[in-house]
């Protein structure tokens, strides 16, 4: 049995193997703040089950109420550690995985936190009758089994280096196996976890409030209670934060920035960013089968200008399917902007012309100025002899519409009835990054994009332990799917831009998008 005492971020990509001690548990506090933390962002929550969620609003807000087995060590990514795992570890040939887990533990319905539960809810994650979009990350699993109460083993069908940073993400969160059974056509409406908050009340398109968890096993949260307002536009936002409505408003809208800055009540916090923006292009039908047509439309449009008049310089041309900061990111030469080589592109796969519009669909208020950047978008499609149809979304609707399952017709979900909608990620790790947008058969490639050659290198890459080589495959397929077989219109690489009230503290910000609330004071 192989066992490693510390998981850095690189030896966990590289490796995948390791094993960490818990370190000691802080003293709950004896005088606990009462105040509640004001949370407004652009869109409104879509689920609060983390099993079949793939939408940051939504786990910033579940987060507080989950834990998973492992965990970040916070927004550095640089080290994995114990989150309701004590501590693990490894059979030599890399197959069997060990899970110690913390005793005592309680989800806040009261059923116990257990190796059984663990079982339920990772056989739950991929099972098809959930259908969770998450499931084929953990496809790896060939088998779960309960050794003791506090003891669980997981068997992969290959080695797995990437198996320890899936468990760390937010859709591998432990739920009361007891909720979901009771209920599970509504569970995600009411979720259980074991986390520092419970779910008190979520009215969709209004609010979600969060309270203390009392029985919570680890170090209690610092706001009694959180409520998040789905506020979509960011002038909006701006304003709530201004007027003492909010303490925190995600995504402010670059034409506000300035205003928060020179508030003084207000602070401007510029994050860094993993996020890149783009519409997601239909593979599965005309014009967009023909990847001429995809290179085209990159040609079309002029970022630079997108973000220096529309965001107000609060973006940066993509240099690539990777933003700064994302494992394996290896620059390429951005696209030029280029009606001529455009209109020659679509004149080649198609001399008779694209005679159908383009239908466009674009959320309001998730990404920064999405509805405006669309608008403007549509505008360089017609100027390169494309006819178009515009739709703008709630993000909720959106979600589930996107995602609506339609085996055997065009791309097999609900984006089959448009031909590019806009959408944005932050994943830093490689694969998931990947495999989600990239590969045939997963359950989150929404465009029917289906490159032999690209799931090959996944394939390849899934199983590789040496981190070097396993990137190598990466640098392959940004290649691919940037200069040959793209399978999206890349528009900006997003900067986070967090407006805060003065006397919050305590707020740490991850590049994803994801934020951590539980520990912000309020003076």
């Amino acid at each position: 049995m192989k066992a490693f005492m510390k998981l850095t971020r690189r030896s966990c990509l590289a490796l995948g193997l390791g094993l960490l001690t818990a370190t000691s548990m802080m003293s709950p506090t004896t005088a606990l703040a009462q105040f509640n933390l004001r949370v407004v962002q652009g869109s409104d929550v879509d689920t609060l089950d983390p099993h079949v969620s793939r939408s940051i609003p939504s786990q910033i807000v579940f987060s507080n109420v989950f834990n998973k087995l492992v965990k970040w060590n916070g927004p550095s990514l640089s080290e994995i550690v114990p989150d309701l795992a004590e501590s693990w570890s490894t059979s030599e040939d890399g197959l069997t995985w060990t899970f110690n887990l913390r005793e005592g533990v309680r989800f806040s319905d009261g059923t116990p936190f257990n190796a059984e539960a663990v079982k339920f809810n990772l056989d739950r994650i991929v099972s098809p009758e959930l259908g969770s979009p998450n499931g084929s990350q953990l496809e790896a699993i060939s088998e779960i089994n309960v050794v003791d109460d506090y003891t669980v083993e997981i068997k992969t069908n290959a080695p797995s280096p990437t198996l320890l940073e899936k468990l760390a993400e937010m859709y591998a969160s432990m739920n009361s196996p007891t909720a979901v059974q009771k209920d599970p056509a509504t569970y995600a409406q009411h979720p259980i976890g074991t986390g520092p908050y419970l779910v008190s009340e979520w009215i969709p398109g209004e609010r979600v409030v969060i309270e203390r968890n009392p029985d919570y096993f680890g170090t209690p949260g610092k706001p009694e209670t959180m409520t998040f307002r789905p506020i979509p536009e960011g002038a909006a936002r701006a304003i709530e934060l201004q007027t003492g409505n909010a303490d925190i408003a995600l995504n402010i809208a670059p034409e506000s920035a300035a205003q928060i800055r020179d508030d003084s009540s207000t602070e401007l916090l510029l994050e860094p960013s993993s996020f890149q923006i783009f519409f997601e292009l239909n593979t599965a039908k005309p014009p967009f089968s023909d990847p001429r047509a995809r290179l085209a439309i990159n040609h079309a449009i002029d970022r630079e200008a997108i973000i220096n008049k529309i965001l107000s310089g609060y973006g940066e041309v993509p240099e690539g399917i990777f933003p700064k900061g994302v494992q394996g990111q290896v620059p390429q030469r951005p696209y030029s902007f280029d009606p001529d080589k455009a209109r020659e592109l679509l004149a080649e796969a198609f001399p008779g012309g694209v005679t159908e519009p383009i239908v466009i669909w674009t959320p309001n208020g998730r990404y920064p100025k999405d509805k405006t950047v669309a608008e403007v978008v549509q505008s360089y499609l017609n100027e390169i002899g494309l006819k178009t149809e515009f739709k703008v979304w709630e993000w909720a609707a959106y979600q589930k519409t996107l995602y609506n399952p339609q085996p055997g017709n065009g791309t097999g979900y609900g984006s089959n009835d448009s031909n590019m909608w806009l959408l944005g990620t932050g994943i830093t790790q490689a694969d998931w990054r990947t495999r989600r947008k990239f590969y045939s058969t997963d359950p989150s490639n929404l465009t029917g994009y289906n490159n032999p050659e690209v799931d090959a290198l996944l394939d390849k890459a899934a199983v590789e332990l040496d981190y070097n080589k396993r990137m190598s495959y990466f640098a392959e397929l940004q290649d691919i799917a940037w200069n040959e077989a793209p399978n999206a219109l890349t528009l900006f690489n997003d900067v986070q831009l967090i407006g805060i009230a003065k006397g919050i503290e305590g707020l740490e910000v991850y590049t994803t998008g994801l934020i951590d609330l539980d520990q912000v004071s309020k003076e």
